[in-house]
């Protein structure tokens, strides 16, 4: 029988840790992930309103009680506009049309909502979570502005002084649930 050797291991050597490997791929991805950065690309809706516009939405965000418009969004049941005026809470509900989302008959009540509330330029969104992102896009854009050019909504303009007309309905879109989770 074969004894084995015994590995003497010398506990007071001194070890010295050798980075230059580590540095190396370190130098060497720094600059890849600097060119990668270039290549991602961010999606902006850009939308630029009018002075009258902008000025209209500091104020009502400055009112006290201002008026509410919520838009909630649900897969099973449709549309949900619940306006909230002084107090008191006004709700209307758009179904599902042979089961897609009927974005023309909510056209059609947001333009009539935005006639009724011509001050209230912002709109609260509360999609559901299982509502897939190209739809919440397109109750944006049929809340945004008007489709018929026909259609204008009444703003004061106070550097005029006087009421100017304009197209858009509820530009201004802030999701409610964001924080939910």
């Amino acid at each position: 029988m074969r004894r084995a050797k015994k590995i003497k291991i010398n506990h007071n050597s001194e070890f010295e840790l050798d980075l230059a490997p580590l540095l190396a791929v370190m130098v060497k991805l720094v600059p890849v992930l600097l060119l990668s950065s270039a290549f991602v690309q961010m999606m902006v809706i850009e939308t630029e309103l009018p002075q009258v516009v902008s000025e209209a939405i500091q104020r009502n965000d400055q009112e006290k009680t201002p008026t509410v418009v919520n838009l909630e969004v649900d897969l099973k049941e449709g549309f949900t506009i619940v306006v909230n005026k002084a107090g008191k809470e006004n709700s209307e509900t758009i179904p599902l049309k042979d089961g897609k989302f009927d974005l023309s008959s909510l056209h059609q009540k947001l333009v009539e909502v935005k006639k009724a509330n011509p001050e209230v330029f912002k709109i609260e969104l509360s999609p559901d979570s299982k509502v897939p992102y190209n739809d919440i896009v397109k109750v944006m854009d049929e809340a945004r502005q008007a489709h018929d050019t026909k259609v204008t909504f009444p703003v004061f303009d106070t550097k005029q002084g006087k009421t100017v007309e304009t197209k858009y309905m509820f530009p201004e879109v802030v999701f409610s649930n964001m924080m939910e989770g």
